[in-house]
């Protein structure tokens, strides 16, 4: 697999080669592709035509594909899969005896969290302790190109705030309530969401 694809960068041209580094940068860290706008603005690329003429190069020569209609539907054609299921070994617990399960089950936890893609956001501190979620958790969340009322979501506001919140639409603006506690709510006609939660991981 590393050679076929030396073999195919092989053939990429210096900006060609910049902007795949800087869509397989943004996938491996952040969990999802660059929009074409954030391409443009990292390489000065003021036509959305021209961005789209490099990536289709990316694509023709096999290191990208893309969805049609999706702003961050980039993925690598060599993103490396890892596993995700493991063994479910049995139960513990004081009403439980220890028991080992005498056929091997396995969980996945792509079923768990659903199809799509998704991506982690940490907590940076202990204002969600209410809710359970502490300083270190990550917030698993799904990239989803609709939302409905009552969704809990990563949303940017446009103070570039990053906030967790559940969201709904209210007339022609979106309002953002808070998850724990009556606080004051947002209401914005300039956010963006980047997904919505779909579970809490913690390291111990």
């Amino acid at each position: 697999m590393a050679n076929i694809l030396m073999t195919k960068t092989a053939n990429l041209t210096p900006r060609q080669r910049e902007i795949y580094e800087f869509v397989k940068d943004n996938i491996m860290n952040r969990g999802y592709g660059p929009t074409v706008r954030e391409i443009g603005d990292e390489f000065g690329i003021k036509s959305p035509n021209g961005v789209m003429c490099h990536l289709k190069a990316l694509e023709k020569k096999g290191l990208i594909t893309r969805e049609p209609n999706l702003s961050r539907a980039i993925q690598l054609s060599d993103k490396p899969q890892r596993k995700t299921a493991v063994d479910l070994r049995g139960q513990f617990g004081q009403t439980t005896r220890l028991k080992e399960n005498k056929e091997t089950e396995q969980i996945d936890f792509m079923d768990l969290l659903g199809s799509g893609d998704h991506f982690m956001y940490r907590a940076s501190d202990d204002s969600m302790a209410e809710e359970h979620i502490v300083k270190g958790d990550y917030l698993v969340c799904r990239m989803q190109q609709f939302y409905r009322d009552g969704d809990r979501v990563i949303a940017v506001t446009e103070s570039k705030e990053t906030h967790y919140k559940r969201f709904y639409q209210d007339n022609n603006r979106i309002r953002l309530d808070s998850i724990s506690g009556p606080k004051k709510s947002i209401f914005t006609d300039d956010v963006k969401i980047l997904g919505m939660v779909v579970g809490v991981v913690r390291k111990l």
